[in-house]
């Protein structure tokens, strides 16, 4: 949706974005906040939870999301955020979104882990996508904050809005370093490793356990037991 809109929406008009107010930042809400209930608070404290343990990178990064995009669903509170400019916090919010769109590659890529008995092109198609939209997103976080947020800081500033001004900055901070890490993450392994898939022992419906995290490459798995 946000692509949509950034393509056909009149870049000075927000009335333009409206559906991205209405729907998009609404919708998108709702999947961060059942993706905590889901995934990063563990079973034990969730009903309904797949994972066993806390995932805090992942809470962070939705919290993160939910602080510095939810405001802006408002015509009052996209106001506020742009200091002034509803229109400003509104685009702000749908160049930021730009970087979801390596997701649905990452839970592709997770799912062929899942399912694949041996290694096939479309596995290697889809981590060459994730790695360069990893590489993208940083770009277009680093334009994001040099070029659309940093040069706005003296109208925050005359506006008072030193805090709003702040938690942008910090907000998109926190994505990047992210980001960074999780691209360090992917190509840890090398490129041979990383394009050519090989079977790994699984634990997903062994245990109760959900291993996003470890099959993503965050952490070591354990070795298969030779024959």
């Amino acid at each position: 949706m946000a692509v949509y809109l950034l393509w056909t929406g009149d870049p000075s008009d927000v009335s333009s974005y409206a559906a991205w107010q209405q729907w998009g930042i609404p919708i998108s809400m709702a999947y961060f906040l059942g993706d905590f209930l889901w995934y990063v608070v563990p079973s034990r404290l969730s009903p309904l939870s797949a994972s066993k343990s806390w995932d805090f990178l992942i809470g962070f990064h939705h919290l993160t999301m939910l602080a510095c995009h939810y405001p802006v669903a408002t015509d009052a509170g996209a106001d506020l955020c742009g200091a002034g400019s509803a229109l400003w916090s509104v685009r702000l919010s749908l160049l930021g979104y730009l970087c979801e769109i390596s997701n649905p590659l990452m839970n592709y890529r997770w799912w062929l882990m899942q399912t694949l008995e041996k290694n096939r092109l479309d596995f290697a198609v889809t981590v060459l996508l994730l790695v360069s939209s990893f590489a993208a997103r940083i770009l277009l976080l680093g334009y994001l904050l040099l070029g659309y947020i940093l040069p706005e800081a003296v109208k925050f500033i005359e506006a008072k809005q030193v805090f709003i001004y702040f938690m942008c900055v910090v907000g998109h901070a926190v994505i990047l370093v992210l980001s960074l890490y999780w691209l360090k993450v992917l190509t840890k392994p090398g490129l041979k490793r990383m394009f050519v898939f090989s079977p790994q022992p699984k634990k997903v419906g062994a245990n109760g356990g959900f291993t996003f995290g470890t099959d993503m490459g965050r952490s070591e798995r354990p070795k298969p037991k030779s024959k």
